[in-house]
């Protein structure tokens, strides 16, 4: 039971995580979370077929200046494919980079 729970709340990271790329390539200059959207753009790439990257420095120390719960909260959009974003990299992404899940 406890394995699950950890794997629902990387899913629930990793998809929020995915919105807040989203709105970053949207609109660059908002706030997202209290930073800049734009912040993380550097992980656009790994979320994208084919042959993603792994995850930049730059996409993990962005990621990892963000406020989890607040990520948590893009959970719920239908977004992810219109944006060319592989749900199943995409949910890979936040154990790449090291960050802890959704409490």
């Amino acid at each position: 039971m406890e394995i699950m729970g950890k794997k629902l709340v990387s899913i629930i990271l990793a998809i929020s995580t995915i919105m807040v790329i989203i709105m970053a390539q949207r609109a660059e200059a908002q706030d997202v979370c209290g930073k800049p959207a734009s912040v993380l753009l550097p992980c656009l790439a790994s979320v994208r077929q084919p042959n993603p990257p792994s995850p930049s420095p730059q996409c993990c120390d962005g990621l990892k200046t963000m406020d989890v719960q607040c990520l948590c909260g893009y959970v719920s959009s239908p977004l992810l494919p219109v944006y060319g974003i592989d749900k199943n990299l995409a949910l890979a992404l936040p154990g790449k980079c090291g960050i802890q899940g959704c409490a």
